[in-house]
This record gives C-alpha cells, sequence and structure tokens, in this order.
C-alpha cells in the first residue's frame, strides 16, 4: 500500500511541476524544454512504475508481461533522467558543445551499460526476474543494475564541482539537490527491500530545482526590466537635450526685461524641468527634503497661474526621512487639477502634511475640492492618473509601501503615502 502512495505522490508533484512550467512566462525558453522533458520523464516513470505494482503478484500471462514491461520502463526514464540532468547542467554552465564533454561522454558510456544489463536480465534470472505467480526477486547479480546510476550521479555530482564558476548559487544549490535527493533514493531503495522510493525521491528533486531555477530567473527578469527602464530614461535624457533646453530658457530669461513675472516662470520651470531630469537618473531614495523641495517649485509655478485663489498650507512634523522620487509633486499636481480647480469658482487649498508613526512615515495631501472618485476620473482623463498609478506601484516596489486615496464628495480627497520606517530610514 505504501507504494501507491509513494507513486501516487511522486506523480502529483511532477504534474504540478509540469503545470509551473507551462503557466510561467519567466522560464528562458530552453530551460523551459528542458524542464519540459524532466517532468514529462517523471510522469511517464512514476506512472510505469505504478502499473509495475498494480499488476504485482496478479497470475497470468499478461499481468506478468504488464509487471514486466512497467519495470522496464521505469528502470529506463530513472536513468535517462541523469542523463537529460547532466546535459541541462552543461548547457545551464554555458557549454556549447555537450556531447564533447569528457565527463558526459562517460555518463554515457554508463547509460550504455546500463541498459544493456537492463535488456539482458529480461532474459535472465541473474539480476532480476518474475516467477509463474507474477512475484518480483532479486537475483545475486542485482547490485550491478545499481552502479551505473550511482555512478553516473557522482559523476554529475563531479561536473556540478567542475562548473561551479559558471553557475550562479541558486543553480548550483537547484542542481546539486536535483542530483543528490534521487542518488540517496537510489541506496535507500537498494537497502530496504521492497520499498519503492525513487520516484518520489526524483520529484521532490526536481520540483526543488525547479524552485530555484524559477526564483532566479525571476530575479533576473526584474533586474533586466529595472535595466530597461534606466536605458529608456537615458533615452529620454538624450533626446531632451538637457543643456541645450535649459540654455535656451536662460537665453529667454534674459530677454524678459520687461516682465518680471515672466522672468520668475522660466526661471522656475528651468528649475523644475532640472529637478526631474535628475531623479531620472537615480532609482534609489531621496531625502524627503529634496522632494519638499521640488514640489514647492511647481507650486510656485501654479501659483504664478492661479495667483491667490490657490492656497498652499504646509505642516511636516518630520522631513527626516528618505521617500521614492518624484512621488509627492503627482499627489500635490492632482489635488489643483481636480481639487481646487475642480471648485466651481476655482478657488481652493491644498495642505501637506508628514507624520512620524510608530512604525511608518505617513504624507498626506488634502484639498478642499469637491471630491472624486479616482476610477471616475479616469475614465474621462485616463494620460493625467498614469501618474498616480506609477506613484502607487513605485511605492510598492521600492520601498514596500503604500498609497492610500479616500475622498468625501462635496469635502475634499486625501491622499496619503505610507512608508515603512525600516525602508525609509
Amino acid at each position: 500500500m505504501i507504494n501507491y502512495v509513494i507513486n501516487v505522490t511522486g506523480l502529483i508533484i511532477s504534474a504540478l511541476g509540469l503545470m509551473q512550467v507551462l503557466r510561467s512566462r519567466i522560464l528562458e525558453k530552453r530551460s523551459r524544454r528542458y524542464f519540459l522533458l524532466i517532468f514529462g520523464f517523471l510522469i511517464a516513470y512514476a506512472a510505469s512504475d505504478l502499473v509495475s505494482w498494480m499488476t504485482y503478484g496478479i497470475p497470468g500471462k499478461w499481468w506478468g508481461l504488464a509487471s514486466k514491461t512497467g519495470l522496464f520502463l521505469e528502470s529506463v526514464f530513472s536513468c535517462a533522467l541523469i542523463l537529460l540532468l547532466t546535459d541541462f547542467l552543461l548547457y545551464s554552465a554555458g557549454e556549447k558543445k555537450r556531447p564533447g564533454n569528457r565527463v558526459f561522454q562517460i555518463i554515457l558510456g554508463f547509460f550504455a551499460v546500463y541498459l544493456a544489463l537492463l535488456i539482458y536480465a529480461q532474459f535472465s534470472t541473474d539480476i532480476y526476474y518474475y516467477d509463474e505467480l507474477n512475484q518480483y526477486h532479486r537475483g545475486p547479480w542485482y547490485p550491478s543494475l545499481l552502479v551505473s546510476p550511482i555512478i553516473m550521479s557522482l559523476l554529475s555530482v563531479l561536473l556540478l564541482w567542475q562548473k561551479r564558476r559558471s553557475l550562479a548559487r541558486p543553480q548550483i544549490i537547484a542542481f546539486a539537490s536535483c542530483i543528490l535527493v534521487p542518488c540517496i533514493s537510489i541506496v535507500i531503495q537498494m537497502l530496504f527491500y521492497g520499498f519503492s522510493i525513487i520516484v518520489l525521491g526524483s520529484s521532490v528533486g526536481s520540483f526543488i530545482m525547479l524552485t530555484y531555477v524559477l526564483n532566479d530567473q525571476t530575479e533576473q527578469y526584474y533586474v533586466q526590466l529595472a535595466e530597461n527602464s534606466r536605458l529608456k530614461s537615458e533615452i529620454l535624457l538624450s533626446q531632451i537635450q538637457p543643456h541645450f533646453l535649459f540654455n535656451t530658457l536662460g537665453t529667454i530669461s534674459h530677454l524678459c526685461t520687461d516682465s518680471p513675472e515672466a522672468k520668475k516662470a522660466i526661471v522656475l520651470f528651468s528649475r523644475y524641468l532640472r529637478g526631474n531630469i535628475d531623479v531620472l537618473s537615480t532609482a534609489t531614495l531621496i531625502p524627503f527634503d529634496k522632494e519638499i523641495e521640488h514640489t514647492k517649485i511647481y507650486l510656485e509655478l501654479e501659483k504664478l497661474r492661479f495667483g491667490d485663489s490657490l492656497q498652499v498650507r504646509w505642516d511636516l512634523q518630520c522631513t527626516d526621512f528618505m521617500i521614492p522620487s518624484l512621488t509627492l509633486q503627482p499627489l500635490v499636481e492632482n489635488a489643483v487639477r481636480y481639487g481646487v480647480r475642480g471648485n466651481a469658482d476655482g478657488c481652493g487649498t491644498v495642505q501637506i502634511l508628514s507624520r512620524d508613526c510608530e512604525s511608518f512615515y505617513a504624507i498626506s495631501v488634502l484639498d478642499s475640492g469637491p471630491g472624486f472618485r479616482l476610477e471616475d476620473e479616469r475614465k474621462s482623463d485616463e494620460r493625467s492618473h498614469i501618474g498616480i498609478d506609477n506613484v502607487k506601484e513605485r511605492i510598492r516596489t521600492i520601498c514596500n509601501g503604500k498609497l492610500v486615496i479616500q475622498y468625501v464628495t462635496g469635502q475634499g480627497t486625501q491622499a496619503t503615502i505610507i512608508l515603512p520606517k525600516e525602508k525609509a530610514a
């Protein structure tokens, strides 16, 4: 009964592994093929072993043939898995001519010896045999059948050691688990007669390897996303040509001799652009004071447009912490555009507050506007709320914080950034 449980468990683990591979969008194309083969072999291995146990002990020619066929196939698949795993190891280590690797050739040789012994066992009682009651028995040469898989596994470990400098740490752990767990299972099965554990050990080892490889490639995937984002920022900066832009604004500023307000607006706008470009070139947290400075420049520009109809109140109880760049200013811009300017007379107040709470910092932006539902505004102006979505995502991914937006119709909107202290310190 225990062997049925072991086989079904191994079959379920292998099926789950196969489903995970099919669903994953992170796995590199070649790695996906290897894992599809590995879990395909494991499913065939577990199914063959299950057939051999289900038909075991039932007298009759066809039942005996089913038992022998199941045992033969499971033996082939179990050893072929070692060969496939070794090939995957060499590929992961960057070896292009894998069949030419000397250790791999030796492993191929032992696999050929194993197949020869397995075929010989079908016509002899020296290794194993089934009697007329379809009962399995080990012959005097049975240990010779396990020698090749054990040597193949040890050679795979040797190969892993040789290629360790070409593999990342998660890859080394992944391959070690997938090689050693089945190898230990072979020894246990050899010592405990009638206890079929290799299929379970192989399934568990392969699933552990898949988990490590998926984690490693997921990390690489997000590193690549960050790199792509950085490159896009660099391309954007190169297209903007900031020196030319700032020089041009400076020239226009000098020409504004008759309008001090126009000159002030150009100077502020130049500082605002420079602040945006500076933060595009960094992916790290910045001091909250710097984000405040950038937001104040934006508000000064808006005050030049709207005059006394826009009132700003600051209530900063703490500023000595770090924050993702370009997170406060988009919220303040949203409060001005949809809060203050959303009133019938276009007048109103924006408040910016910061609080030092027990386990987090809170930065709130409040407006005295009509109040709005973000989803409703998004329907009417999709582009303007991309900034809010970006703020929410940046806070979440960079420092595990969150953005909470609360609104009351007719009373205004409050947007609050919550930053865990261990991240913002």
